[in-house]
């Protein structure tokens, strides 16, 4: 084809014919293999060449050398099993291999430690610094950002092999692939098959940029990336990069394909003026100069282990819950009381400043106080309250706390702490942080089933429907929760 194509932004026409030229070297078997990795959401339009147009560019057009590719990427697939990767999707109650938010395909959700998470993954999920897919930017494309410079480095290695490593990474990028770029597809009415990438670098230190057994690791995944992954980033930044960067810098790049690199930008302190470019303020982070905080999740919009800004609880914490009951489709709410007993008086206050005040409740009408403002007495302070459950079957839960003071008579005396969100405990244990005023009182808790109009689960058929939904939870203050699984204070920043 013509040199001159612009790879990024190909008429029709110009698309149309690199994907003909690759698909005619191609056998049978191959182009059958890659029209049905193709999002079904997709298929009745002109593009369902995601793949044969990726590897085409990669090759900078050359049909023939990404005919190569593409039987070799094939070829690993079948020998590492990539087919049969266990990747949360719809239509089935795979875990999330990572923190997500803003997504419908599944609910918003931690790494925790369900049945279905292997052990593997929750040691990783404690030296990793903290990611996320993080809604979406300006053109609907996925946001990925991952807190880079708080990675436990030399653990790694610790407690896996690279093989290990890689199937972890690999269950991620079909994630991506078979999960979030269709929902992205579907939202933004064209095919999205690349992704806006942020890592931050703060905190980051000299001897994480000179481990030589980490940037063998990163040399290695960035080569398979770009030989089974290509043309899946849009652009990455990498933003509070030091001056020592520049020197691990000048070695990672040499490892880096010439139109990757161009896509990469690495930016100091004053980033956020680029990304908001990028990224709607609502959709990043406060930390990275937004205004998203994602308060109705323990560790905001990027949890991290190793910062400690969520309780990262283990197995035993999910099993044998204080209560249990039954649900189902004809009978599908549960509601539950939990009396708020005052914390010592003697604790430093904290302002009540849950962004999700203000919703009209099924369990009653809030009175309205400004957003972010504290209770009415000004002594008054906040107590954090864990809950953790789960289900064993269905499309989903959905949850709803009021908080009522003592000696109330009505529910609109309330303060909706936890307005109405949908989550999916059938795949993973769910953990959620609850803010209630430090002063006598009780939470009115209401779960219930899913409706069919709520989340993209399958329904179920009729012999299905009737078979109950056990759901099990724990209600505990922080303190309680500290204590009983020896965590270390929670740093909400």
């Amino acid at each position: 084809m013509n040199a001159t194509v612009d790879l990024d932004n190909p008429t029709p026409e110009q698309k149309a014919e690199a994907i003909e030229l690759l698909r005619a070297r191609l056998s049978d078997a191959a182009n059958e293999y890659c029209s049905d990795l193709v999002s079904s959401a997709l298929r009745s339009s002109s593009e369902t060449g995601s793949d044969i147009w990726r590897f085409s560019v990669a090759r900078q057009l050359d049909a023939d050398k990404a005919a190569v590719m593409i039987n070799e990427w094939m070829e690993w697939r079948k020998c590492a099993d990539i087919d049969d990767l266990p990747v949360a999707q719809p239509d089935n109650t795979y875990p999330v291999p990572y923190p997500i938010r803003g997504y419908y395909s599944v609910a918003d959700a931690n790494l925790t430690a369900g049945p279905q998470v292997s052990d593997v993954q929750l040691k990783l999920n404690k030296t990793f610094g903290g990611g996320c897919w993080h809604k979406r930017d300006k053109d609907g494309r996925p946001v990925y950002i991952e807190r880079a410079g708080r990675y436990l480095i030399k653990d790694i290695a610790k407690v896996t092999s690279l093989s290990g490593l890689f199937e972890f990474h690999y269950l991620m990028q079909e994630f991506m692939r078979r999960t979030v770029f269709p929902e992205c597809s579907q939202l933004a009415g064209h095919e999205v098959s690349q992704q806006v990438v942020v890592f931050d670098l703060a905190g980051i230190s000299i001897g994480m940029l000179s481990h030589i057994p980490a940037l063998n690791m990163l040399r290695e995944m960035l080569s398979k990336d770009q030989l089974y992954y290509p043309e899946c980033m849009h652009r990455t930044y990498i933003v509070n990069a030091p001056s020592m960067f520049v020197t691990a810098w000048k070695l990672i790049r040499s490892w880096l394909d010439p139109r990757v690199l161009s896509k990469i930008h690495i930016l100091g302190k004053d980033y956020a003026p680029e990304l908001l470019k990028q990224i709607p303020a609502h959709s990043l982070p406060a930390f990275l100069g937004g205004t998203c905080r994602c308060s109705h999740m323990p560790g905001g919009c990027v949890p991290s282990v190793p910062l400690g800004n969520f309780p990262d609880l283990p197995r035993k914490a999910y099993v044998n819950l204080h209560h249990r009951v039954q649900l189902s489709y004809s009978q599908p709410q549960h509601s539950f009381t939990y009396d708020v007993v005052p914390a010592d008086a003697d604790d430093p206050p904290t302002p009540m400043s849950s962004p999700l005040m203000g919703y009209a409740s099924w369990l009653g009408i809030r009175r309205e106080s400004p957003q972010g403002s504290a209770p009415t007495s000004p002594s008054a302070r906040t107590r954090y309250v864990y809950v953790r459950f789960t289900a064993d079957r269905g499309r989903g839960i959905v949850v709803e706390v009021l908080w009522q003071p003592s000696g109330s008579g009505s529910s609109d005396e309330g303060v909706l702490v936890y307005p109405e969100f949908l989550f999916d405990p059938q795949r993973a244990p769910v953990l959620l942080e609850l803010e209630a005023p430090n002063r006598a009182g009780q939470l009115l808790f209401n779960w219930r089933v899913a409706n069919f109009d709520e989340g993209q689960a399958p329904f179920p058929d009729a012999e299905e429907a009737r078979i109950p939904i056990q759901l099990e939870y724990s209600i505990d203050t922080e303190e309680s929760l500290v204590s009983e699984f020896n965590l270390s204070p929670i740093k909400r920043v």
